[in-house]
């Protein structure tokens, strides 16, 4: 399910970044074009001049860090652009899955346990839902407590002062290093890094022999970069997945038979049409909003011959790891 997908402007994210002390993490192509954006915006209402606009469009493609990006714009009104924080590209999808679990499920959990029989009261029908959905809400809210902790510490591999030499800690050190690779492939797709940074990187990676010296290639960069954005092919699975429940249960309800298993595959078809198709619709609405936040860069005017030149070849990069490197 997720993976989940933090700028917005430098009104926004290299000052904050830089505020909370993240200043010295890597910036990305995408964070050089929003602070583009913001410049743009700047010049059309007359905060910088012409010469002004492309000399801090060359600074910005030469530009690493976040605080960088934040010098750049820093005597420029933060909310100039209606700069906000970045949503999190798994943010409807999430929250869709918050709603399955606190109100579907329960029910559907409930609806199983309910004793049958003309004995079964609708007291103890009452008092067996109230308890199921309790018994969720608790260990949900226990589960969002204990996640808090683990979030703050995603990003860092454990330090290890020296490299393993039993079978325990290679397995460590491998699946750290497989880790850190699929991150800096992702900085370099992102424009957080240069072909000869990744390079260097990489072969650093490969010659690591303790999760420290791992941990040391990924300090600059910001935590979770190499998650996997939601996609339409995530939106096309959820409707095959709905259409498939719903067919099999039509065809329970035309054919009728009477046995067990043929009961229990209407019950497991009836709770997927209940659970898939709101994930579905917070997955719609997260891969609309990333089309719609990657398709075009904040309004403003188009750049001279010098932001185009900067723009093509500001940034050099190229394609790896599925990814393309380099501003476009």
């Amino acid at each position: 399910m997720a993976g989940p997908g933090e700028m917005a402007g430098t009104g926004a994210e290299p000052a904050a970044a830089e505020g909370r002390g993240r200043g010295g993490l890597r910036a990305s192509h995408v964070d050089r074009e929003q602070v583009i954006g913001t410049l743009k915006a700047a010049f059309v209402q007359g905060r910088l001049t012409r010469d002004e606009l492309d000399a801090r469009v060359d600074r910005v493609y030469a530009s690493r860090t976040y605080a960088e990006l934040g010098e750049v714009t820093a005597d420029i009104p933060a909310g100039l652009t209606g700069a906000r924080s970045r949503r999190d590209p798994w943010r409807a999808t999430k929250i869709s899955l918050r709603v399955e679990y606190a109100i579907f499920v329960p029910g559907i959990v409930a609806f199983l346990l309910v004793p049958g029989g003309p004995h079964t009261t609708v007291r103890e029908v009452v008092t067996l839902t109230a308890a199921v959905y309790l018994v969720f809400w608790i260990l949900g809210v226990f589960m969002m407590v204990a996640s808090r902790p683990a979030r703050r510490s995603d990003g860092p591999l454990p330090p290890r002062s020296a490299a393993g030499t039993g079978d325990g800690d290679h397995l460590i050190v491998s699946v750290a290093r497989e880790q850190v690779t699929r991150t800096i492939e992702a900085a370099l797709a992102q424009g957080r890094l240069t072909e000869d940074e990744y390079d260097a990187r990489a072969a650093q990676a490969a010659a690591a022999r303790s999760t420290a010296e791992l941990t040391a290639l990924t300090a600059d960069l910001p935590v979770g970069i190499a998650a996997r954005p939601p996609a339409a092919s995530d939106v096309r699975m959820g409707v095959c997945v709905s259409l498939a429940a719903a067919g099999v249960l039509a065809a329970l309800v035309v054919w009728q038979p009477d046995n067990y298993p043929a009961f229990a595959l209407a019950l497991f078809a009836l709770a997927t049409l209940i659970v898939v198709p709101v994930i579905t619709a917070g997955l719609v609405v997260d891969v609309r909003h990333q089309k719609r936040s990657g398709r075009h860069l904040p309004p403003g005017p188009a750049p001279t011959q010098t932001g185009d030149r900067v723009r093509r070849t500001g940034t050099p990069g190229r394609r790896r790891g599925g990814g393309v490197a380099g501003a476009r």
